[in-house]
């Protein structure tokens, strides 16, 4: 019995939404990815998710993007990162020091160093923004 009219519980959720969304750079993240062969710079996992070793990785964000945090779409500003290691930088449970050592965000201990390639620069101001969103938990 389908008389073309929205029951009660289709009125609830079928709704337009706008919204303001920041377009990324791709070849960042794309460039990022490719430095670390698809590897995690925290723990080194680098996810197979097919028969042709396609690597999974994920871009992270050290300074987030978003308001109020203001971050760059730059290749400074980005990790590349398993998504459990993603999860937990996004947290603030793994932090960087300024010297790129990874630290627990909740016990402030030592876990390992970031791995980085020679040729990268990451900016220590957003590392140090990362942290300071992090400092009053």
């Amino acid at each position: 019995m389908d008389d073309g009219e929205d029951t009660a519980f289709e009125e609830k959720v079928c709704r337009t939404v706008a919204y303001e969304r920041r377009i990324r750079d791709s070849s960042v993240v794309r460039k990022v990815k490719e430095m670390y062969d698809n590897a995690c710079q925290i723990c080194n996992l680098r996810l197979e998710v097919s028969p042709g070793c396609e690597g999974h990785r994920e871009a992270a964000h050290i300074q987030a993007l978003g308001k109020p945090h203001g971050g760059p779409d730059r290749i400074g500003n980005v990790l590349c990162l398993c998504p459990t290691c993603h999860v937990l930088f996004d947290r603030g449970a793994l932090q960087l020091t300024d010297d790129l050592k990874v630290v627990n965000g909740l016990t402030q201990r030592f876990e390992t160093a970031l791995t980085v390639v020679e040729e990268r620069r990451i900016k220590v101001e957003c590392v140090r923004q990362h942290r300071a969103r992090w400092a009053d938990r």
